[in-house]
């Protein structure tokens, strides 16, 4: 009779322990499905700019206007790692903190990181004329790249251009850009950037931030795109649009994560 009394009692304990196990991992996934399984790292570009000058009679649409007195070049912007290299007209889609839309002929410049950290953010104000200014903004430009930038908010017909001086300007340095390699996988399908999480943890909200780049090794405006996946969860997988991403001329520079 005692014998079976402790055997009662160690199912019963047996059954409790299930009980709980079956409680701490109700909901939680223990690895990606299999749909997702490839989704092991994050898409690359192998066209991207890399360190090194720009090649600027490369540059789809814009043409560098080699007889201008307006600045000397190179042009070293004041409280920056950023250097001007380049000052010229551009023909093309124009996207700098509005809805993209084609212009032609605006002021454009090519700035170079000429540091070994990133330019995070930058504000470069230009007197264009003795009673306008303009200014551009510069992000995410890795060490040792260029990129060609326009003006925000309002393209500049490069026939407006009088003069180019630079009275006010700041930067943003960063170590290096983060990318959760390892850690998520990213694949770009039908306009759509599929997110997997690689690992058990929840990762909170992830950003991706990606550029445009052109010919002539070079990131193609100032403005960074970025997307948020909500509250990400182990071996979970998530969809989310990529407006503004092309296949061909977008690279992902960066990708985080925030926990609340």
């Amino acid at each position: 009779m005692k014998k079976s009394k402790v055997s009662f009692s160690l199912f019963t304990v047996l059954v409790l322990v299930l009980v709980c196990i079956s409680v701490v991992f109700s909901g939680c996934k223990l690895s990606v499905d299999k749909e997702y399984k490839y989704n092991t790292e994050i898409i690359t570009n192998e066209k991207a700019p890399v360190e090194g000058e720009a090649d600027v009679e490369s540059i789809t649409g814009y043409v560098e206007d080699k007889e201008q007195k307006f600045v000397t070049l190179p042009y070293e912007i004041k409280d920056t790692n950023l250097v001007v290299t380049s000052i010229g007209k551009y023909t093309g889609v124009y996207s700098e903190m509005t809805a993209s839309e084609d212009v032609e002929d605006i002021l454009a410049i090519i700035v170079e990181n000429t540091s070994d950290k990133v330019v995070s953010f930058s504000s470069l104000t230009v007197q264009y004329t003795d009673e306008k200014t303009c200014s551009f903004s510069p992000t995410n430009i890795p060490a040792h790249q260029s990129a060609l930038v326009f003006t925000n908010g309002e393209a500049i017909p490069y026939a407006d251009v009088e003069k180019f001086e630079c009275i006010d300007s700041m930067a943003v340095m960063a170590k290096e850009l983060p990318l959760l390699e390892g850690v998520v996988g990213i694949d770009f399908v039908d306009g759509q950037f599929i997110v997997t999480n690689l690992t058990s943890d929840d990762l909170g909200e992830v950003y991706i931030r990606y550029k445009n780049f052109t010919d002539g090794n070079t990131y193609l405006g100032g403005v960074t795109y970025s997307v948020m996946v909500p509250e990400v969860k182990g071996y979970e997988t998530y969809k989310v649009d990529a407006p503004d991403y092309n296949e061909e001329t977008s690279v992902i520079i960066a990708v985080e994560n925030m926990l609340k």
